[in-house]
């Protein structure tokens, strides 16, 4: 495990709609963006969605893999639509060895600014590594999403 902290990685995206479709989008139709083929445990076959409790709380990141068997990647933590959404975030890895990652949606306009930070890297025995390659899938997420939000209006 590192012991020193590391910087938080902090991503933003300018979205092409209102704070409440943003959301909407990211949390409702994260299996229609999210770019599984490159970003996932079982490539794109699977699925992924966010876990609703009965009162429409997200409450976990799951992927459906093809042989119907699923990887949490993580627990909501923080569910304050249309403004914030935070989670755990270990795909593939064990639950103990979670970062942590959050979202904010902020008006800009007629858009959204879409920051995402992703922090806790002391949890990792590689979180210095995790962290070099999670600066550039970041982005590599984002553009997809933000590409599916601003078609989605």
């Amino acid at each position: 495990m590192s012991t020193a902290p590391l910087p938080d990685l902090v991503k933003t995206v300018i979205v092409p709609a209102r704070p409440d479709r943003a959301f909407a989008v990211f949390v409702e139709e994260v299996g229609a963006w999210w770019p599984l083929a490159g970003f996932s445990v079982g490539g794109a076959s699977s699925s992924v969605a966010f876990e609703r409790d009965p009162d429409g709380r997200a409450t976990h990141l799951v992927e459906t893999l093809a042989d119907r068997g699923t990887a949490v990647w993580g627990a909501v933590t923080r569910w304050d639509p249309p403004h914030a959404l935070a989670f755990t975030w270990h795909p593939g890895e064990r639950a103990d060895a979670a970062t942590r990652v959050e979202v904010t949606f902020t008006p800009d306009g007629d858009a959204t600014a879409v920051v995402l930070t992703h922090s806790g890297w002391e949890a990792r025995a590689d979180g210095e590594g995790a962290r070099t390659r999670y600066d550039t899938g970041w982005e590599l997420v984002l553009k997809p999403f933000a590409e599916h939000a601003g078609s989605s209006r």
